[in-house]
């Protein structure tokens, strides 16, 4: 583990997640049965279980450091507000898009359905991979992979694992990703998530370098990212829009990385294992522009 920490987190990640996934998947245990939730969340952690348990072995401040990207020193009001709102934005792109070229349907912007995006929001934050998944991708992956390559390419191989670590949830039971498999093809579903998560990928570390590895901002994005996806569906305004918020997505990616380059994904040089320490990580005064 300490030789090679980044072959032995995939496999341990992969290992613990596909081992609840799969077994789920052969006695059809649907995530909406108390047993499925609880065997679900324990196996959308898996990114940080192996992230702790790799920090435990290399010892060390590696601990320290990994949880270090909690502190709210690294959070700007500024950077927490790009956090929340982008993905929305991306998502309200795509709703107008689709009304406007393709005839879908206007939004129903109504109090309720408000309300219920704002339940859906702490539910996602909670219980739909954000808290459980950022301290291994984000906190543990992304700086060793920005070691050896450039942000842009680390994000890119990032974002294919963080998309294929998805593949089981597609024939889990009362997911989001069956009920999309159902409709469209699990082959053809997966496919369209991996292109989506490369450049959520992107995002999430140009995210995180500008404001100098604040786990709580790109959680705050995970979290925003996921209930985007929702949003057209409680808005009554479905139509193309579900296919056009990778597609804003992508271009929203491609414009960050014409603007703040690819080699670092940020105003200053990117996070990466080799000069990351408590003492450097200090907030960033232009956050997220």
């Amino acid at each position: 583990m300490t030789k090679d920490p980044v072959r032995a987190f995939l496999a341990l990640t992969f290992a613990i997640s596909w081992a609840i996934w799969f077994a789920m998947i052969a006695g059809s245990v649907s995530i909406a049965t108390t047993t499925g939730l609880i065997s679900n969340i324990v196996a959308t952690a898996g990114p940080s279980i192996a992230a702790v348990i790799i920090a435990l072995v290399i010892g060390g401040s590696e601990i320290r450091r990994l949880l270090h990207g909690f502190s709210p020193r690294l959070v700007s009001p500024r950077s927490a507000l790009v956090a929340l709102v982008l993905p929305l934005g991306m998502v309200g792109i795509a709703i107008a898009a689709s009304v406007a070229l393709l005839g879908s349907p206007p939004p129903a912007i109504t109090l309720l359905a408000a309300s219920g995006l704002v339940v859906e929001f702490v539910r996602v934050l909670f219980l739909g991979g954000p808290l459980e998944e950022e301290l291994g991708w984000r906190g543990f992956l992304l700086p060793r992979l920005q070691a050896k390559r450039a942000a842009f390419d680390a994000s890119v191989l990032l974002g294919v694992i963080w998309g294929l670590w998805h593949v089981p949830l597609y024939f889990v039971l009362g997911t989001g990703q069956h009920a999309t498999a159902a409709g469209a093809g699990a082959a053809a579903a997966i496919i369209a998530f991996v292109v989506w998560t490369i450049a959520l990928s992107i995002l999430f570390t140009w995210l995180f370098n500008q404001t100098r590895g604040s786990l709580i901002v790109v959680i705050l994005f995970h979290a925003s990212v996921n209930l985007a996806a929702f949003v057209p569906a409680a808005l009554a305004s479905a139509g193309a829009a579900t296919f056009l918020y990778p597609l804003a997505t992508w271009i929203v990616a491609l414009i960050v990385a014409a603007r703040y380059g690819r080699e670092d994904l940020a105003l200053r040089p990117r996070i990466r294992i080799s000069t990351l320490s408590v003492k450097r990580d200090l907030p960033d005064p232009r956050p997220a522009r």
